[in-house]
């Protein structure tokens, strides 16, 4: 039973996690009731011919006995075969219909399933204080509380067939044999179909109860289905300690390319800038680092120290910080203030651009 905490309903997490340990909703009942319906239903339909068959053979092969020589173990062996072939046929269908029910139903209830975890040996299936508290279990009650529904309604069912047959008993001692025998099967065979029809409804309330019964068993408190949605997501510390290394990653990257630099545009102190040009291999010249405040200052010392020309274009280095990416090309619309940059670098080195 769940706590009175536990009102959440499981989650798909919750419930994959159980069915990996075997815990499904299943009626032991369902696939019983069925494989008894169809074996009373069998038996009624050829029972009577299967009779009438088995008693002719013998019949006949007493009289053939008798004529002949009498019995060998080959004769005796036939006497069998041919007797009770027939009946093993019924055999053959009563159990077939009883392994297509079982896997049918069983598949109706949990699907495909295989798994260990049920027949693995756990220290409460041999604790005897654990045996004794389920011996006074719900569970117990309510198993208890079937047999005792089963049993009233098979008291219920042969009462009303025996009054319904009252006539047929009374009738019964002036029968022969045969016709007592075909009047008490169709009998028995009326209280069998409707005890059978009784247990298939009894299954199915018992399947409900079982799947209301373990909803009931999963639910989960507001915590553990906030715990669970953190795992799903992961660990927000540890995500935010994940971002920050690969901020730092990126960052130590990023300074590492400062000194190809051709040129550092500057705000001056708030942003700066690093590009690279090269006008043999590129189109346009490429952003290969950019950051403000304390970031541009590391950028302006790494371009000091490796002698960087450093310019400063205040409009320029806040367009170029917020429209561009790292390791992307200016954009054609920034191609005439990014060239002056570029020329002026030029002139200070004495170059011309190609």
């Amino acid at each position: 039973m769940p706590k009175p905490e536990q009102t959440e309903k499981a989650t798909p997490k919750r419930k994959s996690d159980a069915r990996k340990r075997g815990q499904v909703a299943k009626s032991q009942e369902l696939a019983g009731s069925f494989v008894f319906l169809s074996s009373v239903l069998v038996l009624h339909a050829y029972g009577a011919q299967t009779l009438g068959h088995m008693d002719a053979t013998m019949q006949s092969s007493l009289a053939h006995a008798v004529r002949t020589e009498g019995y060998t173990i080959f004769s005796v062996w036939s006497l069998f075969a041919q007797t009770f072939g027939s009946f093993g046929m019924v055999l053959v269908v009563m159990f077939g219909l009883a392994i297509l029910f079982g896997l049918l139903l069983n598949l109706f209830q949990v699907g495909f399933l295989f798994t260990f975890k049920t027949i693995t040996p756990t220290f409460s299936k041999i604790n005897p204080l654990t045996g004794v508290q389920r011996l006074f279990s719900k569970q117990v009650a309510v198993n208890l509380a079937k047999q005792i529904v089963k049993l009233i309604a098979v008291f219920i069912l042969i009462n009303s067939a025996l009054y319904g047959h009252r006539d047929l008993l009374v009738a019964v001692g002036g029968m022969t044999p045969a016709e007592m025998f075909n009047q008490l099967s169709g009998l028995v065979y009326d209280v069998a179909w409707r005890f059978g029809v009784f247990l298939i409804i009894i299954a199915f309330a018992d399947y409900a109860y079982e799947r209301y019964q373990y909803e009931q068993n999963l639910k989960m408190t507001k915590q553990e289905v906030k715990d669970e949605a953190r795992q799903a997501e992961g660990n927000p510390e540890v995500r935010g300690a994940l971002k920050r290394r690969q901020r730092e990653f990126a960052r130590r990257r990023m300074m590492q390319a400062v000194p190809r630099a051709t040129v550092v545009v500057t705000n001056p102190t708030h942003f700066a800038v690093a590009l690279e040009w090269d006008e043999v291999e590129m189109d346009a010249p490429v952003v290969l680092a950019k950051g403000a405040d304390l970031i541009a200052k590391r950028i302006r010392e790494l371009a000091v120290e490796h002698g960087i020309p450093i310019l400063e274009n205040p409009p320029l280095a806040r367009t170029l910080y917020e429209k561009v990416e790292l390791n992307t090309a200016v954009p054609p619309q920034l191609y005439a203030a990014v060239a002056q940059v570029i020329a002026f670098v030029y002139r200070m080195k004495r170059k011309t651009i190609a």
